[in-house]
């Protein structure tokens, strides 16, 4: 008989499971990460894993979803009154430094897990972290739509930093964070 879990039980098993596959993700590729090495890790069985996700594809979306919720905390932190250099050089660090979903997934596999996730699932909230990145920053006069255009732009530019020659990369995300930073208080 399967075992019953609270709904304390339910959401700590459940955190576990995605901590968990985020921290795989840092060995081994998403390929070769199955659900039974996910489940015994966490001390589960691999029908209490489908009894959380209906397939691995959902289950790497939620981490997908961890994983981008745990890149934007330096932005939600920074201050109100933020200015531009503060801006900078936390924008600097997310790309430099923060691994995204691109270091993790092939565009390929992303495409992969996004058509497995039942409709209407796969919303894209950027815009909307933009819009509240614009109004936790007092004085913001950038457009949400551009932010997130830009933010794509440094994405697109780390997941092919390799073609980048030495200290090529590092130099453009510094010139592109202070581009953003500018952009995010003044505006066009």
């Amino acid at each position: 008989m399967p075992k019953i879990f609270s709904e304390e039980d339910r959401e700590l098993i459940r955190s576990r499971l995605i901590e968990t596959g985020a921290a795989m993700l840092e060995d081994k590729r998403y390929k070769s990460i199955s659900v039974e090495d996910i489940a015994l890790d966490v001390g589960v069985a691999k029908g209490t894993f489908y009894n959380f996700f209906r397939s691995k594809e959902v289950f790497f979306y939620e981490v997908m979803q961890f994983i981008k919720v745990r890149n934007r905390e330096p932005l939600k932190a920074l201050p109100e009154n933020a200015d531009k250099e503060q801006i900078a050089k936390c924008l600097f660090e997310r790309y430099m430094y923060m691994k995204t979903n691109y270091d993790y997934f092939t565009a390929e596999e992303i495409k992969q897990i996004y058509r497995r996730l039942p409709e209407g699932d796969s919303g894209n909230d950027s815009e909307a972290f933009a819009e509240e990145l614009c109004r936790h920053i007092k004085g913001c006069k950038g457009r949400p739509e551009v932010i997130v255009s830009m933010f794509n732009i440094m994405a697109i530019a780390k997941s092919n930093r390799s073609m980048m020659s030495p200290g090529g990369y590092e130099g453009a995300v510094r010139k592109f964070s202070r581009a953003m930073a500018e952009y995010i208080i003044e505006g066009e």
